[in-house]
């Protein structure tokens, strides 16, 4: 379930997705909090940027630009974020999973509140907002004529059966300001080297969004996530640099979201060129694309690898360096993955100038010591 407006972070473990999205202003009496449709204060431009970290965690900075053409209006601002839920301790459960948070008005530090729903008084027709949530508000005085408002934050992202990890924004809620829109919009997507779904459009009648690759990648065909009637998806791989999107008068009708498959379950076929079935179930396991992550786990031992045969080890072993582009000379793996999409062989690049995270090394001497025996 989706929740709205601010910076809103929906943080949630287990099986479900996080989500969090641009500011908002609320009504304020005493504890109660109102969310508003701001009427004076336009968003003009918000610089938006995600850097994956670790996997699991995003870190999260806003830069907006608001111009307020009347006298100086003093509003508040917060966000919403459910407690964490799933396979997590006591601990986690009672703290919202967002670290280092900062906000910066007009070059000035602010200080924040968090107290949960039930203790706010929290009130809202629309709104579908737990008890148990958290929420962070803030005073914020806008001066006549152009404010900044600076936002940094890390976030740990969703996963469930179907996800290795997802990441949500709910960027619809900034046409919650006077103008209604967002005049100047540009996101900037900094991922690792998974492949990674986003969004085909943001407009209810399907009109394309602009994405970029500022660097080396690669993009497949349109697809369907989920249950969708139209494709709405489309995978990305970035070699080196970051994808972005730029909108002018930017009215989005849905919501940012990111993320990567678990690709044994039935995913595997959207990496194939051109959303074309690439290969047989027959002719190869679908337990190996277990292990198709940038990610290995450290749970993995040689006894849950002796399912696999022998080229099916070596496929596993060489999937971190196909994901970086090395040009096999082995004519079995330069064919299998020849099949998908993001792989594009680089003569250039040499096996000694590749270096692999501390999982994906021992992930690598797992598969040779099951290849061994």
């Amino acid at each position: 379930m989706k929740k709205l407006f601010l910076i809103i972070v929906v943080c949630l473990f287990g099986m479900v997705s996080f989500s969090f999205a641009n500011d908002g202003v609320f009504y304020v009496k005493g504890n109660t909090l109102i969310p508003l449709q701001e009427t004076q204060i336009e968003l003009k431009k918000e610089i938006l940027k995600f850097h994956i970290r670790d996997f699991e965690w995003m870190d999260v900075d806003v830069d907006f630009t608001f111009y307020n053409p009347g006298e100086a209006k003093t509003v508040t601002v917060g966000f919403v974020t459910p407690p964490a839920s799933g396979d997590i301790d006591e601990n986690e459960e009672n703290h919202p999973q967002i670290k280092d948070f900062t906000v910066n008005v007009n070059g000035k530090n602010l200080k924040y509140e968090m107290k949960r729903m039930n203790e706010t008084s929290f009130q809202s027709d629309k709104l579908k907002i737990d008890e148990y949530d958290f929420v962070y508000y803030f005073s914020v005085t806008f001066k006549k004529g152009t404010n900044k408002i600076l936002h940094t934050y890390r976030f740990r992202g969703g996963s469930s059966v179907e996800m290795q990890r997802d990441f949500d924004y709910q960027i619809t809620t900034g046409k919650r300001w006077a103008n209604k829109q967002i005049d100047d919009f540009e996101l900037q997507i900094h991922p690792d080297r998974g492949i990674f779904f986003i969004p085909l459009s943001f407009k209810e009648d399907g009109t394309p969004a602009n994405w970029k690759i500022n660097g080396t990648g690669s993009f497949s065909k349109a697809q369907r996530l989920f249950d969708a009637e139209k494709p709405n998806i489309k995978l990305v791989q970035i070699r080196d640099g970051y994808l972005s999107l730029n909108e002018k008068n930017f009215k989005p009708d849905r919501d940012i979201m990111i993320g990567e498959y678990n690709w044994n379950m039935g995913w595997h076929k959207y990496l194939c060129k051109d959303g074309k079935k690439c290969y047989e179930p027959k002719e190869v396991g679908l337990n190996l694309f277990a292990y198709f992550t940038v990610n290995p786990s450290e749970y993995i031992d040689v006894a849950n690898l002796a399912e696999l045969n022998k080229n099916e080890l070596k496929i596993i072993r060489n999937f971190s360096y196909a994901i970086r582009g090395y040009d096999f000379k082995t004519n079995m793996l330069r064919d299998f993955y020849s099949q998908f999409f993001w792989y594009k062989p680089d003569p250039s690049l040499k096996m000694t100038d590749i270096i692999l995270s501390e999982n994906e090394e021992n992930f690598v001497k797992k598969v040779l010591e099951a290849e061994n025996k």
